[in-house]
């Protein structure tokens, strides 16, 4: 290896590097000449880096000495500079974090913008890989996932990349991201509800993030969810049922009315629509959850996770394959609907007719549905019959 005194060094060279000694901690300095690149320190120079000559050629900065990049137009290690930080560098250069030095901005150096690449650390430090197009992009360098930006990361190179897309959780997302359908779903930063106004009036600012309000935890059944909410794709959401019934003659023989959907009468698990179970005489939703999937992806295509069940898709009721469901929404769900008491006056009793699918006794007055025993009726007379 070839070794020069340091007196050989020409002067304004010494000069940038004195200038390095003084904003840096190195006691050595790096240049690079026509026979090659050369690290110094106060005993001499020796060569460095691509084998210590430009005529061996080089195709990344990590075969350069630190202070050097690989300049892939002519393949040799240029002299770059020392640096902690970008703004140690000269005007259109960033600093590689991880190995001190100093490289253009605009790619020159091996891995950096405009290379081909596969994985992000088939870039140099300061660029990732763009999936999209497979060369490497500019970036900027970091300490931490807080020097970053919304659903960028710092790595191990010193370089935000973009975050993770798969999640199971919101905390597998890059900041700014959360956990949406098992992926992770940009929206940005923010400090306050308010930072999230634009993303729409049910989002609001959870650990930094705009998401969904409601998001943050992943839901597993209905009972890791508030009561009144359903586990729909992993998400708490309120269910759309409600005004069904109001009493437990509208649905059907054994049948009840709760919460405005009617629980029918059962004997068994098999007379119960998808996801529910016969408990105390009646089709209710498993309290356990079906425990099969957390997301619609775990159901396959057209399908959708509720309760831990995988619902079937539909456009119609005949699509479903459970005669005790019914196509709403697109989903195979629960008949939670009324049961019609009659479909026409010879359906219902002695001096009843069938009114709006239910069997009713003629009054003038409430007072004439005081006598009224049919299963519903009340003593309230309106249009002319008991309700």
């Amino acid at each position: 290896m070839r070794r020069f005194v340091i007196t050989l060094v020409p002067l304004f060279v010494f000069a940038a590097g004195c200038d390095l000694f003084k904003n840096h901690s190195e006691r050595y300095y790096t240049y690079c000449d026509s026979t090659g690149c050369y690290q110094c320190d106060e005993n001499g120079c020796q060569g460095q880096g691509s084998g210590g000559s430009t005529t061996s050629g080089c195709t990344s900065n990590a075969q350069c000495q630190e202070g050097c990049y690989c300049d892939l137009s002519s393949g040799q290690c240029n002299e770059g500079g020392y640096c902690d930080t970008t703004a140690d560098c000269a005007s259109g250069m960033t600093c590689d974090v991880s190995r001190h030095s100093c490289e253009p901005a605009g790619g020159v150096g091996g891995g950096g913008g405009g290379s081909a690449c596969t994985v992000d650390t088939d870039c140099a430090s300061g660029y990732f890989c763009n999936p999209n197009t497979q060369t490497c992009a500019q970036s900027w360098t970091c300490s931490s996932n807080a020097d970053c930006g919304a659903g960028m990361v710092c790595d191990s190179r010193h370089t935000c990349v973009p975050g993770p897309s798969g999640c199971t959780t919101s905390a597998d997302c890059a900041q700014g991201c959360f956990c949406q359908n098992g992926s992770c779903s940009e929206t940005g930063l923010c400090q306050t509800d308010q930072d999230c106004t634009s993303f729409g009036s049910n989002y609001s600012c959870q650990n930094g993030t705009c998401a969904p309000t409601g998001s943050a935890t992943t839901c597993t059944s209905d009972a890791t969810c508030p009561t009144g909410q359903t586990c729909t794709n992993g998400q708490c959401k309120t269910g759309s049922g409600s005004g069904i019934c109001t009493t437990d003659s509208e649905c059907g023989a054994g049948g009840q009315c709760v919460a405005g959907q009617c629980d029918k009468g059962c004997t068994s698990n098999t007379q119960c629509g998808t996801g529910q179970i016969c408990q105390t005489g009646h089709c209710v939703t498993n309290p356990a959850g079906g425990g099969g999937c957390i997301y619609n992806t775990d159901c396959g295509a057209g399908n959708t996770c509720i309760n831990g069940v995988c619902h079937g898709g539909c456009t119609t009721t005949a699509d479903c394959a459970n005669a005790a469901d019914v196509c709403s929404g697109g989903v195979c769900q629960p008949n939670t609907g009324k049961v019609p008491q009659c479909k026409a006056n010879a359906d219902c009793g002695v001096g009843q007719e069938c009114v709006n699918a239910m069997c009713r006794s003629h009054c003038f007055s409430n007072a004439d549905c005081a006598q009224c025993t049919a299963a519903g009726e009340t003593t309230t007379c309106s249009m002319g019959y008991c309700e």
